[in-house]
């Protein structure tokens, strides 16, 4: 709830976002105004964002929030400041929390002329997305356990954004798809009409082994 906020998850865990002026865009997204300090957990500097039209589990009302490092302290009224903190006045805009988006496609690796983790999670930051979760036809697909643990390291290091990678079925890695730890994906993807490389599931057995 809004009133027990001391352990909020503020922007994001790693990497950074760009601290926007708030008179600019109508709709402030909580991901956007922290490229100072993601990348430097030492500092714990505190921002005030004052007057924002906080958008919230149904609900829109004006407030105040203090952040302290990568986490909201306090979500309330007329929060004073002591002096120290950045104050951010969001008057008459809206401030949404970090959106999830479920199904997107960095090309990394195998198409990174197109795109990477860091580039395309820089993006996404920058459009208020702070957790995404990615697709399995790169190339190599991600249908392998270390397929799927080289883009876990990859993003460990380059990712502005929470992260996770559906693990991609196929008509023969079933193998694979037992020694998964489910903790470590959102989903299994399967394309059941067409997909690149061997990722057209249309053996019915296999489909039926891995629902079960």
């Amino acid at each position: 709830s809004e009133s027990d906020s001391s352990l909020y998850p503020s922007v994001l865990d790693r990497g950074s976002s760009k601290r926007i002026n708030a008179a600019s865009p109508p709709v402030l997204s909580a991901a956007l105004f922290f490229i100072e300090s993601n990348f430097l957990k030492n500092v714990q500097m505190k921002t005030i964002i004052k007057n924002a039209k906080i958008v919230n589990e149904g609900n829109i009302s004006k407030s105040d929030i203090l952040i302290n490092g990568d986490l909201i302290e306090e979500i309330g009224q007329n929060i004073l400041a002591n002096g120290e903190e950045k104050i951010i006045d969001a008057e008459g805009c809206f401030l949404i929390p970090g959106v999830i988006d479920d199904q997107v496609h960095f090309r990394e690796p195998g198409f990174t002329h197109k795109g990477t983790i860091y580039s395309e999670s820089k993006a996404a930051v920058a459009g208020g997305i702070t957790s995404y979760f990615e697709m399995p036809n790169t190339n190599p697909q991600t249908t392998t356990i270390s397929e799927l643990k080289n883009k876990l390291e990859i993003a460990a290091k380059n990712s502005f954004s929470n992260y996770s990678f559906m693990f991609g079925g196929t008509n023969n890695n079933f193998g694979e798809i037992e020694k998964l730890d489910f903790s470590e994906i959102p989903a299994i993807k399967l394309f059941l009409g067409s997909s690149t490389g061997n990722m057209l599931v249309d053996d019915y057995s296999v489909i039926e082994k891995i629902l079960s």
